[in-house]
């Protein structure tokens, strides 16, 4: 027995998202996001697992999450670095063999020195450009002074991120769209890249050259009734004690939560401290043998009651309980504790131990 609460990864699951994802574009390439630690999940062993499986684009935020990956990976993989590059990142995107992607003047600017002083990077550079998300990129009015300036040496892909890709019908999806035609028509034969999670279920106009699955490799996001995702995640934490609480009685921190019947009550070994959130309190549930135990009271610091009345043959120092993954799925358990499923797995720390299927 571990008093731990443990996160068990499973590859094999990841692995199959990222081939439906392929499926689902058979003449483009499909990357895999997996920055953040894989949301979580482990940069290195997620990123080997894909690259074993056939993914040849990675995409991360940081230099340092990239020279990880290719460290897992081998020499072959292009991996882009979407916060881009800093001033003394020269060394690291050469060695490593990264690709910086350009979201500012002031990138352009260093990208600019650093070919001047050592010549083209390995793999090239990519270009971000905002078209409409008002946060990273390129202003679209600087497309064609851009591409004049770059023409000597063109980017190896032309790239944007929607803002409303989870609102089909949103106005803006469109507007984005003939701003990223428009800007990549200045790049003509280049590559680009538009559509991240939520955008692989747009239909067909949002397809580009090399789509970016995140979330939704891990079986979070809210795909289409049709499709099947796994989950890349199951959370899991024992249960340390068990008491019988009476009618009227509180339970936890503030006394939050009144007991309304005689009621089976388990603690067990999960908090905020492990990444949990606090706001799931009273809100949020745990799942044994497919049962649903609600929370009772606050998710303290390092445990979470749980009304387990339902399965008292089970309810037992020892057995686990599951806060999401196989049998309760990560955006629904989000959604009761009024955040995303992005949150719940990049934000699991240390404490909380990851075992790999």
């Amino acid at each position: 027995m571990t008093l731990r609460p443990r996160a068990r990864i499973h590859l094999d699951h990841i692995v199959d998202n990222w081939r439906r994802f392929c499926a689902m574009r058979p003449r483009r390439e499909t990357a895999a996001v997996v920055k953040a630690d894989a949301y979580g999940h482990g940069l290195p062993k997620v990123s080997e697992a894909l690259y074993d499986a056939g993914c040849q684009h990675f995409f991360v935020a940081y230099s340092f999450e990239g020279l990880a990956v290719r460290q897992a990976v081998g020499p072959h993989a292009v991996i882009y670095v979407l916060n881009g590059p800093d001033a003394y990142d020269d060394v690291i995107f050469r060695d490593a063999a990264l690709t910086p992607v350009i979201n500012s003047d002031q990138q352009f600017q260093i990208l600019v020195s650093w070919i001047q002083a050592g010549g083209a990077l390995p793999r090239g550079y990519a270009l971000h450009f905002d078209t409409g998300m008002n946060r990273l990129g390129l202003p679209c009015s600087d497309a064609g002074s851009i591409s004049e300036a770059a023409a000597q040496l063109p980017p190896a892909l032309i790239m944007s991120h929607l803002a409303c890709a989870d609102q089909p019908e949103a106005g803006l999806n469109t507007t984005q769209l003939d701003r990223f035609h428009d800007v990549s028509a200045l790049f003509p034969n280049v590559p680009t890249s538009l559509e991240a999670s939520d955008g692989l279920f747009l239909d067909e106009r949002f397809q580009s050259h090399l789509a970016r699955p995140g979330i939704c490799l891990y079986g979070g996001g809210r795909p289409p009734s049709h499709l099947s995702l796994q989950a890349g995640m199951t959370l899991e934490a024992p249960i340390l004690q068990v008491r019988a609480c009476r009618a009227h009685e509180t339970i936890g921190y503030g006394a939050s939560h009144k007991l309304t019947t005689d009621t089976l009550v388990a603690t067990v070994a999960l908090g905020y401290a492990d990444g949990f959130p606090r706001s799931a309190s009273n809100a949020g549930y745990a799942m044994i043998d497919g049962v649903s135990c609600p929370i009772l009271g606050r998710v303290s610091m390092d445990l979470i009651t749980l009304n387990v009345s339902a399965v008292p043959h089970l309810a037992r120092p020892g057995h686990f309980a599951q806060f999401f993954g196989t049998d309760l799925p990560l955006e629904d358990q989000a959604e009761r504790a009024g955040t995303i499923g992005y949150e719940l797995t990049a934000g699991l720390t240390a404490r909380v131990r990851r075992d790999y299927d």
